[in-house]
């Protein structure tokens, strides 16, 4: 027989209210010990509840807020988003998840994820809402470091670069793509290893290794390889990534291109020996040329004596050419050359004929045929001196980097500029050894050169500095593989300027 609502028994009545009431103190129980605040409010935005957490977050107890409008802890400016959702409340909607800000009692303002949901009478209609709200300040400040710092890297003139403990690149930013070339997909899950030369490649895990074991790399001078394969000296910073526990998981590295600035350190250098040759040239120059005067006088006196044998003429000779040779190298050693006379009018033959006078001996030695193929009658106003020391220094190069029983080919004929200024083209080709591709860039710079034994490596800056200040020009290719060989053009204007140069170096 089926028990009706008036015929209950009392004994069941007081259970289900006991359930009720168990229930509403486990909900009370959850509302108090949450870590967000739940808040409940009428439709006219006036708070009726208000839990510890609430307490806890925006610093007013229950009894400051209960029967005050909810507005207190909203900041003036966001004031009309309240009747806005109030408005979805009464529509019966629920909001979640609704990121915004609120104000505490000192004052601070704290970020906040809201949700709203409608409170229902038992007849379901809406008579106020319940929200949840969490404190996200935390988060969005570390939000906004991490945007802050992607920004950082992303604009960073340096490459930063993270790689795991593999050394497999996983962070690559826009400096990184400018500097080695690689476009981030294109070097994201690749060994950094790519970037790394091959010789040095053998770093790589020591680095690694300092790394695991907490260490940080600063200012480490090293050099890496771009896609196109140049070559950049680095200067790195590499620092362990550690996870949330601690953990090293990784390696973030930030690398400075120091190419220029090795550049301009080695042109201060360079600049320096130079200078120091410089204030070393006039004395040394003085010193040397006294003895070298007497030389020459004994062997003009020498010359004089009646009766002299052949052989002992030939000795003589040699004598006097070894005697320039010294002279020229003292010149072309300290980088000091002073012409004191004034432009005239030199055939450019006689003028090549002298220097291969100086070297006679030297050709004769190494067997050298020298073949040449000149204009008639082709002459430039220049300084004697000038011209010689331009052409001694080419030809000396040709004849030491010739084999024995090679050729050598110098030819000069009338020319113009790329401006069109009339000049003289000479061109001094020889069939030696030729010189590597990597050394070419180099062959003008101060104390570079490719004679490891004799060469100073001013001969070619030297030249260079004198024909540019007559507005010539020097040119040069060369070959190390067979056919081998290298052919120097040089071009001088016709009328070059009426000065000398002193103190090239």
């Amino acid at each position: 027989m089926r028990v009706t609502e008036e015929r209950r028994s009392p004994t069941i009545q007081s259970g289900e209210k006991r359930a009720i009431e168990d229930a509403a103190r486990r909900l009370a129980a959850i509302v108090e010990s949450s870590d967000d605040a739940i808040v409940g409010k009428d439709l006219n935005g006036v708070v009726t509840n208000w839990n510890k957490a609430a307490e806890r977050i925006f610093g007013y107890t229950a009894e400051e807020m209960i029967g005050r409008s909810i507005t207190t802890i909203i900041p003036p400016e966001l004031a009309e988003d309240e009747p806005l959702i109030l408005g979805q409340i009464r529509a019966g909607q629920r909001i979640e998840h609704f990121e915004t800000v609120r104000v505490r009692k000192d004052g601070r303002r704290i970020h906040v994820s809201l949700t709203v949901s409608p409170i229902r009478a038992e007849d379901g209609t809406v008579i106020g809402a319940a929200k949840i709200a969490r404190d996200i300040t935390n988060q969005k400040v570390s939000e906004h470091a991490a945007q802050l710092l992607a920004a950082i890297v992303e604009s960073s003139d340096d490459a930063i670069v993270g790689k795991d403990l593999t050394g497999i690149v996983t962070n690559w930013n826009k400096a990184a793509e400018r500097i080695f070339g690689y476009k981030a997909e294109e070097i994201i899950g690749q060994p950094i290893t790519k970037i790394i030369p091959i010789e040095l490649q053998g770093d790589e895990p020591g680095i690694l290794a300092r790394i695991q074991a907490g260490e940080r790399i600063e200012h480490f001078e090293t050099v890496r390889v771009t896609k196109d394969g140049r070559r950049l000296d680095v200067s790195l910073t590499v620092s362990p990534i550690k996870d949330g526990n601690g953990k090293i998981v990784g390696a973030a590295k930030i690398a400075r291109d120091i190419t220029q600035q090795r550049k301009l350190e080695e042109a201060l250098r360079t600049t320096e020996r130079l200078a120091s040759v410089g204030r070393m040239a006039a004395t040394v120059a003085h010193e040397i040329n006294n003895p070298l005067e007497a030389i020459t006088n004994f062997i003009y006196l020498a010359n004089q004596q009646p009766e002299l044998s052949e052989k002992l003429k030939r000795y003589l000779s040699s004598a006097d050419q070894e005697l320039r040779r010294v002279a020229h190298i003292a010149q072309q050693t300290l980088g000091f050359y002073k012409d004191n006379s004034q432009p005239v009018i030199l055939s450019v033959a006689d003028a090549v004929q002298d220097v291969l006078t100086v070297y006679e001996r030297k050709m004769t030695y190494k067997q050298l045929r020298v073949e040449q193929r000149m204009e008639p009658e082709l002459e430039i106003r220049t300084m004697a001196g000038e011209l010689k020391q331009v052409l001694s220094n080419v030809i000396v190069n040709a004849i030491d980097a010739s084999r024995e029983g090679g050729r050598i080919i110098i030819r000069a004929r009338a020319a113009r500029s790329a401006a069109g200024v009339r000049g003289v083209c000479i061109t001094i080709a020889d069939t030696g050894v030729g010189i590597a591709a990597r050394d070419q860039a180099n062959l003008f710079t101060p104390f570079f050169t490719t004679k490891r034994e004799v060469g100073t490596g001013l001969g070619l800056w030297i030249t260079r500095d004198l024909l540019q200040k007559k507005g010539g020009s020097i040119r040069l290719r060369s070959r190390d593989r067979e056919p081998s060989g290298t052919v120097v053009r040089i071009y001088l204007p016709a009328e070059a300027p009426a000065r000398s140069v002193s103190n090239v170096a």
